[in-house]
């Protein structure tokens, strides 16, 4: 039995700059460190009988770390939206959440798998789930501890998806990469084509 079987090779999508990255999407290691280096300072300057001293920079440092949280909870960066719609799809398709289906696939979606094309168009798609889905196979419970964004242009981007789920008859783990489409900036992300990357048991799914 091969080893990407359960050893999933998945080539990353590029990361936004680092400004971005640390200070609207992941700003928690900053913070951290910034009340690190306040609290160091307390300690350091006490020992040298500069606690006043002390306190004030730990003041500062917690007043840019706070800052800085609220800034990043208050900017919704356009690849959390895409995060978020990604999270929407894989719920929407594990719970056969057809409302929810409809309102994230593009009408001209399609699934595909090592280069064909399983299902095309968004009924189609919403009638695979359900069929492979509604019976034997079923999904009990389901987690998305990663997904990756990058937006190739204004009206294109790209997400990929690790999935772990339980249940009859499904593997454990996946990776999922979606292609995005919008019509103009205002419009709402759809999921334009969904491929399997990697599944548990089955091995690399990549051409």
């Amino acid at each position: 039995m091969q080893l990407d079987e359960f050893t999933p090779q998945i080539a990353p999508l590029p990361q936004p700059s680092i400004p971005v990255r640390f200070a609207l999407e992941t700003p928690f290691p900053v913070i951290g460190v910034l009340l690190i280096l306040g609290l160091g300072a307390v300690l350091v300057l006490n020992a040298r009988a500069r606690l006043r001293t002390g306190l004030v920079v730990l003041s500062v440092a917690a007043l840019l770390a706070g800052g800085l949280g609220l800034l990043a909870g208050m900017v919704e960066t356009p690849r959390e939206v895409l995060q978020e719609r990604t999270r929407e799809l894989v719920d929407a398709l594990a719970q056969l959440d057809q409302a929810g289906m409809r309102s994230v696939l593009h009408e001209d979606v399609a699934v595909q798998v090592r280069g064909a094309r399983a299902f095309e168009g968004r009924d189609a798609v919403i009638r695979g789930a359900q069929t492979r889905l509604g019976g034997s196979v079923s999904i009990e419970s389901h987690a998305i501890p990663e997904v990756q964004a990058v937006i190739d242009g204004e009206n294109a981007a790209r997400t990929q998806a690790r999935v772990r789920h339980t249940g009859t008859g499904v593997p454990p783990a996946s990776w999922w990469r979606i292609d995005w489409y919008r019509a103009s900036p205002e419009s709402p992300w759809e999921a334009i084509r969904i491929e399997p990357l990697w599944i548990s048991g089955v091995g690399n799914l990549e051409r």
